[in-house]
């Protein structure tokens, strides 16, 4: 089977845990203010809800573009375990091809719990990375990019792990392909040395807000997206939750606020706005469509509870969408 994308990163068993009997406080200094989530000492609470759900950012691109009829493939690293079997049926039941994934019993899958609590935006997290990072690049199988049109990495931060993304960029570059790059804040806080190297050799960057200050160190919108432009990027994508996404070529600035819809879970959107930038970016869409369909995307995404949940398979429910919808841009010349 010739594949049109491959990607590596995380792919983790989320368990979603709803609770309400949970505190929340605020710790002040002179320069910052900090909030943390609370359980009181030795005290059992009863939870609400408790759901599973197969996620990660680099699996849930590949599944995501599945669904889009990209022809997918997540060739990252994952355990043997109960976990393992649940994100492997899931990726297959999305179209994606896990021929190629590779597996090992020196670690378990990838498993966090994510705390669902009243406080709003809250959504505290315990993640455990486990086989993910133990990735290497003897384990990339080098035939599999011969064709490729597109590689897409998120975050991992041992060397090893690094040196096999850095790798593939390399084996994607010398065989016509695009490189996209989505890391966290994991990579950035941890390892901005392999951050910083790794960007500069991809063609397309996604970050969220957060993310592109903590690599920038600089607070405002434009003046990171000069920065990151400046690392010879094609494509800079910093989206902002509700508050919409900017995108810009180097050239032009395109600031996109957010389709009017009913939000009921926003887990995994960022990664499908970075799913509708790869599938734009394979049809050759300007600017404009980049942001509306990648907009889109992320839309659908928000509009279902639980990842992967809601990217119609039908383009033409997309394409719908975005004539039916206005989204509202602003659009200027990157100065």
């Amino acid at each position: 089977m010739s594949l049109d994308l491959l990607t590596i990163g995380s792919c983790t068993l989320d368990c979603i845990i709803k609770i309400k009997d949970i505190l929340r406080f605020e710790l002040l200094s002179n320069d910052e203010v900090k909030k943390y989530t609370a359980i009181e000492y030795s005290k059992k609470l009863n939870i609400e809800n408790v759901r599973f759900f197969p996620g990660g950012s680099a699996a849930n691109i590949a599944s995501d573009c599945a669904m889009m009829n990209i022809k997918s493939s997540y060739i990252g690293m994952i355990g043997t375990d109960f976990s393992a079997k649940m994100c492997l049926d899931d990726m297959k039941s999305r179209g994606v091809d896990i021929s190629y994934i590779n597996q090992t019993e020196k670690d378990k899958t990838a498993f966090s719990v994510i705390l669902k609590t009243n406080w709003g935006k809250d959504r505290s997290i315990l993640a455990y990375k486990g086989a993910n990072d133990l990735i290497s690049p003897s384990d990339i199988n080098e035939d599999l990019f011969k064709k490729i049109k597109a590689f897409a990495w998120t975050s991992l931060t041992k060397e090893n792990s690094c040196k096999a993304v850095d790798k593939c960029i390399d084996l994607t570059k010398k065989n016509g392909g695009k490189v996209f790059g989505a890391p966290s804040m994991s990579i950035i806080k941890n390892n901005k040395k392999w951050a910083d190297k790794l960007i500069s050799k991809s063609d397309i960057l996604s970050l969220n807000k957060e993310e592109a200050q903590a690599f920038t160190n600089i607070e405002d919108t434009i003046p990171i997206i000069k920065e990151l432009m400046n690392k010879g990027l094609d494509l800079v994508s910093i989206t902002n939750g509700s508050n919409g996404s900017v995108l810009s070529d180097g050239k032009n600035i395109i600031n996109n606020d957010v389709y009017d819809i009913s939000i009921k879970d926003m887990t995994g959107a960022g990664d499908a706005f970075m799913s509708g930038i790869i599938f734009s970016q394979l049809n050759n869409y300007d600017l404009e469509k980049t942001s509306k369909f990648a907009s889109a995307i992320a839309a659908f995404e928000a509009m279902k509870t639980g990842v992967r949940e809601g990217i119609p398979k039908d383009l033409n429910k997309i394409n719908k969408f975005i004539e039916g919808n206005t989204l509202e841009q602003v659009i200027s010349e990157l100065k």
